[in-house]
């Protein structure tokens, strides 16, 4: 099957939806449903078996639209490094990988974020209790759905947030894996803002795993880091950064995953730069990965023609960011992005077109 996909046998994606729900689907990157946690199963979920059906079939389903979009630009979709990953081809329904959206508490409000996945965003925007619950962030109790999945056959399991290391939920899956003695088989990944440094025994659990990579959310450096990844500070995260890359056990591997939207595209060589000089590998030499994905809420290709030019210009030599330009050649120009980041300069008292090389292009 041309359209095969192991995580959508062998994959959940879990987050949770209030006090009583779960969003689920076969990864992080499919769209989501939100089903009950009282009589949640990953072989018998309605969703899930809707889109094993659906893949049975050979269609191509909507809910994998991102993965259809990466491979149409010639970028390496996620459903083909599964297949890399998992090497196998058969539809046996069993879980083996697990993304964990851990919490969504988180001590940053990007940019290209927003309520629903940050804290700080909800705290800057007021937030209300009624609106918490249909953002499915009104949480009054511990809910541990995690003792209906079978983590007996897991091979990797990667964390998102919010930001997962800034509490104890990330913490209490990988105990489990240890007390079922599976963690020395688990791949474990995280996406976290690099803000943040592990406490002493997340960093001894990681030294029992298979394999660690941090995949660091970062989408340039300087001025702009600051002004997308706001509040965090470009100082400070370099300093956490250079304490992992000497202090982490020599299983931890390192990343950046990146994400492209119309206001730091013309970052992308600075912080490919950055990377390759600083990060590009841990203190035993494992190369790092340097991956990214687009920000569909702040499109690329809405900017205007003399910027889309120019971005072409510079990303054309550089091979790793090739793929963008396929994105970027259908371009429709459209400022709905400026009025957004104009909002978030009025409540914040920052300027995007000071903080940002793409600010040349609006003065």
């Amino acid at each position: 099957m041309n359209n095969y996909c192991p995580e959508i046998y062998k994959g959940l994606f879990v987050d949770r939806w209030n006090d009583n729900q779960l969003r689920i689907a076969p990864c992080c990157q499919a769209t989501p449903a939100v089903e009950n946690i009282s009589d949640f199963s990953f072989a018998n979920s309605k969703y899930l078996n809707q889109l094993r059906k659906e893949f049975d079939d050979g269609i191509k389903s909507e809910a994998c639209s991102r993965c259809w979009h990466s491979e149409k630009v010639g970028k390496k979709s996620r459903r083909q490094d599964m297949i890399e990953f998992f090497g196998t081809s058969d539809n046996n329904i069993e879980l083996i990988s697990l993304d964990h959206s851990a919490t969504w508490a988180c001590n940053s409000a990007c940019i290209m974020c927003y309520e629903g996945l940050s804290s700080l965003w909800a705290t800057e925007l007021g937030v209300s209790k009624t609106q918490l619950k249909s953002l499915g962030r009104f949480h009054q109790k511990d809910s541990k759905f995690s003792d209906q999945l079978n983590f007996s056959n897991l091979k990797k399991l990667h964390f998102n947030g919010g930001e997962p290391l800034i509490n104890n939920e990330h913490k209490a899956t990988l105990n489990e894996l240890n007390n079922i003695g599976q963690l020395g088989k688990v791949f474990i990944s995280y996406n976290t803002n690099g803000t943040l440094y592990p406490d002493s025994e997340t960093i001894d659990l990681w030294s029992k795993a298979h394999l660690v990579r941090l995949f660091f959310s970062i989408d340039a450096i300087g001025d702009a880091f600051e002004y997308i990844r706001y509040p965090g500070k470009w100082n400070q995260t370099v300093e956490n950064l250079n304490k992992f890359k000497k202090e982490m056990p020599d299983n931890v591997l390192f990343g950046l995953n990146v994400t492209v939207g119309s206001y730091n595209i013309l970052e992308m060589p600075d912080l490919l730069n950055w990377f390759n000089k600083n990060i590009s590998t841990n203190r035993s030499g494992d190369p790092s990965d340097f991956n990214w994905q687009f920000a569909y809420n702040f499109d690329p290709r809405d900017l205007c023609k003399p910027s889309i030019e120019h971005a072409i210009m510079l990303l054309k030599p550089i091979d790793k960011l090739k793929s963008i330009i396929e994105h970027l050649k259908i371009y429709k120009t459209n400022d709905r992005w400026i009025n957004k980041l104009d909002n978030i300069d009025a409540r914040r008292n920052t300027n995007w077109k000071k903080s940002l090389k793409i600010g040349k292009f609006y003065d």
